[in-house]
């Protein structure tokens, strides 16, 4: 199974900091374009002349850094963009941004989780409208409470990407059918 891998920090850090969990997930054959800090926009260029239907499956973890007050795009922006991507073919799963447990300052952790919930909202809705997979990644953080994000509150942990990798696998599964 060949998968693209495309979007932001969630991706980059399962691959840079828990490789062992990275051919659980996703199989032998992975090509990453993620970066980290990456919003909507960035998709066009980690694409770039790559076609998303020649893979057996394209991950995207987008919408974090859309949302943030200091990164915030819009959710029409944000929607045009993740469209785009998506129109141009593929088997798509997306991990749907949690939220955060801490939002660095001088930003209100409320504020941001609200709108990151908005642009998730957008993102789950896009990708099954595609006929994709949406991973609720919010459901894990949810059961894990303190332990489902790093020191910093922004970025997952160890054992998120523990929960989230079954599930992962087992979307990329029923594609590959």
């Amino acid at each position: 199974m060949t998968v693209l891998l495309l979007g932001d920090s969630n991706l980059v850090l399962l691959q840079n900091q828990h490789p062992d969990l990275m051919p659980v997930a996703f199989g032998a054959d992975v090509e990453s374009r993620a970066v980290g800090g990456a919003w909507s926009g960035s998709l066009r260029g980690q694409v770039g002349d790559r076609n998303p239907a020649a893979y057996d499956a394209v991950v995207l973890s987008i919408g974090s850094s859309d949302s943030h007050p200091d990164y915030s795009s819009s959710p029409d922006l944000f929607r045009e963009n993740v469209t785009r991507e998506l129109e141009r073919g593929g088997r798509w799963v997306a991990l749907v941004p949690p939220g955060v447990a801490r939002a660095h300052g001088p930003f209100d952790t409320g504020e941001v989780n609200a709108l990151i919930k908005e642009y998730a909202a957008v993102l789950a809705e896009l990708v099954t409208t595609h006929g994709g997979t949406a991973i609720e990644v919010r459901a894990v953080t949810d059961r894990l409470g303190s332990a489902a994000f790093d020191p910093d509150g922004r970025h997952l942990s160890r054992a998120t990407y523990e929960a989230l990798v079954p599930q992962i696998a087992a979307a990329l599964d029923t594609m590959s059918r």
